[in-house]
């Protein structure tokens, strides 16, 4: 079977499954129709059609909603011999870095190296939630970043991709027959409403590089981008973030920061800068009708008077100096200490007790408690798009950041919303490209952290924070091919990085390694910022820079 499929009713367990093999291939078992097509493609690695496109077709012909299990099968591999196939997986980074944030979907026993050995055991790989493809499992050892699997085998030079779309779920299953042959089903569970008919397509490519080769292959053929790039996002290499710091330091009162560091932002080539913390509440973060405010409430050293006017001048200012201005928002974090907490409160994530979600940061930004709130929650993700169309409408930025993105994968609780929030998360962000994009043709949408999830997808770029021992400074996060580029395909990284001093050398290695940028930055961890660097350091950073440009 080169790349077959079956599809059968997912509520009945003695329900007849339709086996589809060749294309043009139909079946009916009971209300499901069924039908299979081939199509060829080249992609431009190889000489020659080098995928294989197989699109399963069903049509639920009841008056009732119908769970249907999918799944393609392949035995296609590159050696005949099962245990000498070996495999490159685009891994979330939470494998090797223990992230405690994806502890529901199984955290502790995720795979960290992209290298995988096949064996004769089964082996189960995830794209977002398990329970989102397979609503009985929960957990997963392999958290995949996109739906791309790439097998190799030491002896043969060919290698086999496999591969489905980006907005959907899915799980990839190696297992090994009785006869013994390798067999791969990449299925889910999916519900087809009353005369609905739905599509699912997987690719089979075969190729001789490494696994990135394949990944090209996903964003050509199973990821649709509605947007043209927009060609600033890819010609700057510098990145600066303001955590609302001080020019006094780690130890003066904050606002003033951003504007000591904005004169020297020529030379340091920052090609934008970010404001972060400038709100009087996180997740409350801009209002018309609230021209001052106090941000920082929970600093010890007092709050900073922040103003639209102020934030607006900066935009303005920034752009003068040759740079692109954003504004910081995040997806999840919600302060209790604001207005408006008593009305969004139900919007709170639930975890399996039944309680809501306590979100771990008490910063200088927060007044009050954080909590988690859930993306699956029709009424935050509107409050979050109200913000945004303030924030460009008022401010007039070039671009938004929207920070740990990784919290759009995952499960949440509440009655109203159980099950697995990415789904949600994707059309958001759909959503949120589409409002920032309607404010102009170059006004970009930056998601954060492609390491621990593919919500870049539907974004123009990344920005996420890795300047940290237990990320960047980890063999593995640089290991080739870069797993975060399989989600990123030929979009901007352009992190920000509180420990930008302390891990330069990590950051400029990667970004010389990948084509990426550096972060520089002021206010949380390090408080030199740019304007108050020793004369040698700052030397060096500048000789550094202009070497990427």
């Amino acid at each position: 079977m080169l790349l077959a499929a079956s599809c059968r009713l997912g509520n009945t367990a003695d329900a007849l499954a339709i086996h589809l093999q060749n294309d043009r291939d139909q079946g009916i078992s009971g209300p499901l129709n069924a039908q299979l097509s081939h199509q060829l493609h080249r992609s431009g690695a190889n000489p020659g059609d080098d995928v294989l496109c197989a699109t399963l077709k069903i049509q639920n012909t009841s008056n009732q909603p119908q769970q249907v299990e999918l799944s393609f099968v392949s035995s296609a591999g590159p050696s005949p011999e099962v245990t000498e196939q070996n495999l490159y997986l685009p891994l979330n980074v939470a494998g090797f870095t223990h992230d405690k944030r994806f502890a529901s979907l199984g955290m502790e026993d995720f795979l960290g190296d992209c290298n995988v050995e096949l064996t004769k055991q089964n082996l189960d790989c995830h794209y977002l939630e398990p329970m989102a493809s397979c609503p009985g499992q929960r957990k997963t050892r392999a958290l995949l970043l996109v739906p791309v699997v790439d097998i190799s085998s030491p002896s043969r030079p060919w290698r086999i991709g496999l591969f489905t779309e980006s907005d959907k779920p899915m799980r990839f299953r190696s297992t090994v027959t009785d006869d013994g042959n390798r067999v791969w089903q990449i299925g889910r569970v999916a519900t087809v409403g009353p005369g609905e008919t739905i599509e699912q397509s997987c690719w089979l490519m075969v190729h001789s590089g490494d696994a990135s080769v394949a990944w090209k292959a996903f964003h050509q053929f199973a990821h649709h981008d509605p947007y043209p790039p927009i060609d600033w996002t890819q010609e700057f290499k510098v990145h600066y973030y303001d955590f609302l710091s001080s020019a006094g330091g780690e130890h003066g009162v904050r606002g003033d920061g951003y504007d000591a560091d904005m004169k020297h932002f020529r030379a340091f080539h920052v090609g934008m800068a970010t404001q972060h913390g400038y709100y009087p509440h996180l997740g409350d973060f801009i209002h018309p009708d609230r021209k001052t405010w106090l941000a920082m409430q929970g600093s010890e050293h007092g709050p900073a008077t922040m103003s639209l006017e102020t934030m607006a001048r900066r935009i303005k200012e920034t752009q003068s100096t040759g740079a692109k201005a954003a504004i910081y928002m995040h997806l999840t974090l919600f302060d209790d200490a604001s207005t408006l907490f008593p009305e969004l409160q139900a919007c709170r994530r639930v975890d399996p007790d039944g309680k809501p979600m306590r979100f771990p940061w008490s910063g200088p930004d927060v007044q009050g408690q954080c909590w988690w709130m859930s993306i699956a929650s029709q009424q935050w993700r509107d409050h979050l798009l109200e913000q945004a169309r303030w924030i460009m409408e008022i401010l007039q930025p070039d671009a938004i950041c929207m920070d740990e993105t990784f919290a759009g994968v995952g499960y949440d609780e509440a009655p109203e919303r159980t099950g697995p929030i990415s789904p949600h998360a994707i059309g958001f962000f759909k959503e949120m490209h589409s409002l920032v994009r309607s404010f102009g043709e170059d006004k970009a949408v930056f998601t954060s952290d492609c390491s621990r999830s593919a919500f870049c997808l539907w974004a123009d770029g990344d920005v996420g924070d890795h300047a940290y021992g237990s990320s960047l400074g980890n063999p593995l996060y640089r290991q080739e091919p870069v797993r975060y580029l399989a989600a990123l395909g030929n979009k901007a990284w352009r992190p920000c990085a509180w420990h930008f001093r302390h891990m330069w050398e990590p950051q400029m290695d990667l970004a010389r390694q990948v084509g990426s940028g550096v972060g520089v930055s002021n206010g949380w961890i390090e408080y030199t910022g740019l304007y108050d660097l020793p004369t040698k350091d700052r030397d060096k950073l500048i000789r550094d820079i202009e070497s990427l440009l």
